[in-house]
Formats: C-alpha cells, sequence, structure tokens
C-alpha cells in the first residue's frame, strides 16, 4: 500500500436550487451517500429536467416562468434519493460491522450469505426513484398526486428501513399518468414510443387527423400515432392524446376529443409559461 487518502462522506441536500439567474444541479444541489450509485442518476435527471427549459427560453417558444418549474419538481427527488442513500449507509455500515465482530471472535468460518442482510439483493435496484417519479408543478397539468417533502440542509435521522417506501423507491410501475414518465409502447415494429421524444414536444394519438386541426403555435411539437390498444392501456378514448414534453414526462393528458380549437395552444403555453396573444 503506497498511500491513503481520506475523504468525507456527505448527507446534504441544497435548501433551493434557484435562486435569480443561479440554477443547482448535480453534487452542488446534493451530496449524497455512494451507497446505492444513485448520485449520478439524479444529477442527471437535474440536467434532463432544466435543459429543455433554458433552451426554450433562450429560444422563445418559453417564457422566464418555466424554470420556476425546476425546483418544485426535482427538489422533492433530492430528498427521496438522500433519504434512500443514508438508509443504504446505514446497513451497509451494520453489515460491515457484523463481518468484522465475526472475523474478530475467532470462531468458524462464517458464509457471506449468513452476514449479509435479504435487501442487498435489491441495493442497486432503484427503477422506482429513478423512472417512477412523478412531477407536480406548474409545467404539468393535472399533477401527478401529493408532492413527498424534500429533507435538506443535512442527514435525514430517519430510520428509513419501511418495506413499503422500499417498493416505492425499488419497483418501477408504469403510468401515463400527468407528471411520470411516458412508459415504452411500440409505435412500429422496431420504434418505442422513447424513441419519438427529443427536443420537442410530442403530441400520442391513436386519430392525429383530429388533433392536426389544432393550433399549435410556435412550440416544437410532432405528433405520433397510438394503436388504439396502446391508447386505451393510456387511458385514453380513441380520440384522445398525451402531450409529452422535451424531457419525456407527460405534460398533459386529453381522455377524449379536446375541448375546444385551442386545447393543445393553451396547454403548451401553460407548461412553458409563454406569453398569452
Amino acid at each position: 500500500m503506497l498511500r491513503v487518502q481520506h475523504w468525507v462522506m456527505n448527507a446534504l441536500v441544497a435548501e433551493r436550487l434557484r435562486r435569480g439567474r443561479i440554477l443547482l444541479a448535480g453534487d452542488a444541489a446534493h451530496a449524497v451517500p455512494v451507497f446505492g450509485g444513485m448520485g449520478m442518476n439524479a444529477g442527471l435527471a437535474d440536467v434532463h429536467n432544466l435543459c429543455w427549459k433554458l433552451a426554450g427560453v433562450l429560444q422563445g417558444w418559453a417564457g422566464p416562468g418555466v424554470l420556476d418549474s425546476y425546483e418544485p419538481e426535482r427538489l422533492p427527488v433530492a430528498g427521496r434519493t438522500l433519504r434512500r442513500t443514508v438508509a443504504n449507509t446505514r446497513r451497509a455500515l451494520d453489515v460491515q460491522g457484523r463481518r468484522r465482530e465475526q472475523c474478530a471472535s475467532g470462531g468458524p468460518e462464517v458464509r457471506s450469505e449468513e452476514v449479509e442482510l435479504p435487501w442487498s439483493e435489491g441495493f442497486f435496484a432503484q427503477l422506482g426513484l429513478v423512472l417512477g417519479v412523478g412531477y407536480r408543478s406548474g409545467a404539468v397539468l393535472g399533477g401527478a398526486g401529493p408532492a413527498p417533502d424534500a429533507d435538506t440542509g443535512g442527514t435525514d435521522d430517519t430510520d428509513d428501513t419501511d418495506d413499503t417506501d422500499d417498493r416505492d423507491d425499488t419497483d418501477y410501475v408504469p403510468t401515463a399518468e400527468p407528471g411520470h414518465r411516458m412508459p415504452h409502447l411500440w409505435l412500429t415494429r422496431d420504434r418505442s414510443t422513447l424513441d419519438a421524444f427529443g427536443t420537442w414536444f410530442t403530441l400520442l394519438t391513436a386519430d392525429p387527423a383530429l388533433w392536426a386541426c389544432q393550433r399549435a403555435g410556435s412550440w416544437p411539437l410532432r405528433v405520433e400515432r397510438l394503436t388504439g390498444e396502446h391508447a386505451w392501456h393510456c387511458g385514453l378514448t380513441p380520440h384522445g392524446a398525451l402531450l409529452v414534453r422535451p424531457d419525456g414526462h407527460i405534460g398533459a393528458r386529453w381522455h377524449g376529443r379536446p375541448p375546444g380549437a385551442s386545447a393543445l395552444h393553451d396547454a403548451l403555453a401553460t407548461i412553458t409559461s409563454a406569453p398569452r396573444p
């Protein structure tokens, strides 16, 4: 061993993610323990959420107010990530401590499965936290239900070992509810709904001709056809539609026909905080 370098493992979330022209993302917004490997996932999701909003403001199709949606969407996720990583850290240290005690006791050799807890198999299984997050803000019409509270300003002393919370973070259940990430569905034999999203809004509907009559203004928008079966699974009638944001999260859902000729235009204007004509 040639060198030993010490480092400090922090567990904290910023009190705010935005102040004026300053926006925090990644490690600047949340310093979470390494156990579970969730810090990078959270940081990438921050940028994924923020980049299309900044692009919209700079390109003129979104108003500055769209940036107000960044903090209410991402700060609760940072709090959940912090709680999960702190719980993982406590569990890992407990395993290490018990292993040292068993080795120091001089007893018979102990198999690893006798030391590790059952939760170890799901240590890196965080799809519910990475893919199942639902946003609730002014950039979502309809919302995704109450947003979880974000614990900020330091470590969370709550023992986050409740099985229900673990399932919420570990299991990903696809849903087409507004605020949630649009699930994978096959648009064609070799093309997924996830392949349809980019630097534009995407309208998914089984009736593109009906929605083609809607005024879309100057927003970047593409229309993709859903099969009737997929529309049904998304909670739509054959004439309904989903409006998906550039980050892949559903911004609005119409179960049936548009309520008026300006329904799509009004939804885009609300989501992007664009000035009304």
